[in-house]
């Protein structure tokens, strides 16, 4: 019999959320906050099951130009994932040491050499493009370093890669599992959606600014405070999170307040049930575990077509001068500076 993953998550919801008809309206509904819960369970289930290969192994060939290629997106990689150690070790005292190198200076660890599984190779790839570059490195704010010719061709290039991304979503199981996990985690790391309609918004309110603080409800790094101790989250609503640009940009603050306390309640129960013991026959799993368990491919796949399809997030960009100049604001406000790798 199969696990059924909606009731599951709607089972823990409603003991958090006795009365959700309150959240219908704002920020998005508990059952929205369903359905990111378990896409987002989801993709630790495909981490923790998908096999791993070695870098060779997954691009197919020894190729030296492919292989200094991988060496170097991988050193790219790396460079970034440290800083994000360091980062979180120092402000907040947490440590992941998945963010940390592999062991190869060893002889043990050169013949092991790096195992990662398909969509991590494929996340190392898009690295290389060039509008996700220049956002991480910040050289898409200057229209000095972009000019906004090479600007409108970044994007161009960013959307061929989105649309065959797309088009996967009407293929196989496994070609709707990989394509909505891989377009999930770009729009999560590189907000290109979520600033193209600020600007949109920004551009129809007639103005400049960047409310850095409401929009860093939505994608920002959040660390929240409960009573016995913090936790570090990541707000990664990509799909519904669109719903509440437009109130970024223009709801009265006693409105944005109710929305603000509402996310953050999202984000803790997100964290309750992402990470609650669940008793097995044989121990107990973390929820990502115990979908990777008892539930099957073809149960995902199904799920983020009926409840996830990313499709809708994507609509036609239509460039403007001034949407250029705010989508470049709004990385310089919201991307974090970092020193680039030598």
């Amino acid at each position: 019999m199969e696990l059924d993953m909606i009731k599951l998550v709607d089972d823990r919801l409603a003991r958090l959320f006795p009365k959700p008809e309150l959240y219908d309206l704002s920020p998005f509904s508990i059952r929205n906050l369903r359905d990111c819960i378990i896409l987002s369970t989801l993709k630790q289930a495909y981490d923790l099951t998908e096999p791993k290969y070695s870098l060779r192994e997954n691009r197919g060939t020894d190729a030296d130009d492919l292989r200094m290629r991988d060496s170097r997106n991988m050193a790219y990689a790396q460079h970034y994932r440290s800083l994000q150690y360091n980062e979180l070790k120092t402000s907040l005292g947490i440590e992941l040491p998945k963010l940390l190198p592999a062991d190869t200076q060893t002889m043990s660890g050169k013949l092991q050499g790096h195992h990662i599984n398909r969509m991590q190779y494929y996340e190392l790839n898009t690295l290389a493009t060039p509008l996700l570059k220049a956002i991480v490195n910040k050289r898409i704010c200057d229209v000095k370093k972009v000019s906004n010719t090479v600007f409108l061709e970044y994007f161009r290039d960013y959307d061929e890669l989105i649309s065959q991304l797309i088009a996967k979503l009407d293929g196989s199981d496994e070609d709707v599992i990989f394509s909505t996990i891989a377009l999930f985690t770009l729009e999560w790391k590189y907000n290109v959606e979520l600033f193209y309609s600020c600007a949109v918004h920004a551009e129809k309110s007639g103005t400049q600014e960047i409310p850095i603080q409401r929009l860093g409800l939505l994608c920002a790094d959040l660390s929240i405070p409960l009573p016995s101790y913090y936790i570090h989250t990541e707000s990664r609503f990509v799909l519904y999170r669109l719903k509440l640009v437009p109130s970024v940009y223009s709801a009265p603050e006693p409105a944005w307040n109710e929305i603000e306390d509402k996310m953050w309640q999202y984000l803790v129960a997100k964290y309750y049930i992402e990470t609650e013991k669940i008793h097995s026959k044989e121990s107990e799993l973390c929820m990502a575990e115990f979908f990777a368990k008892h539930t099957t491919r073809a149960q995902w796949a199904q799920f983020f077509r009926d409840h996830y399809n990313l499709k809708q997030m994507y609509t036609p960009r239509e460039w403007t001068p001034k949407r250029i100049r705010y989508m470049r604001k709004i990385y310089n406000a919201l991307t974090k500076d970092q020193p680039t790798p030598f």
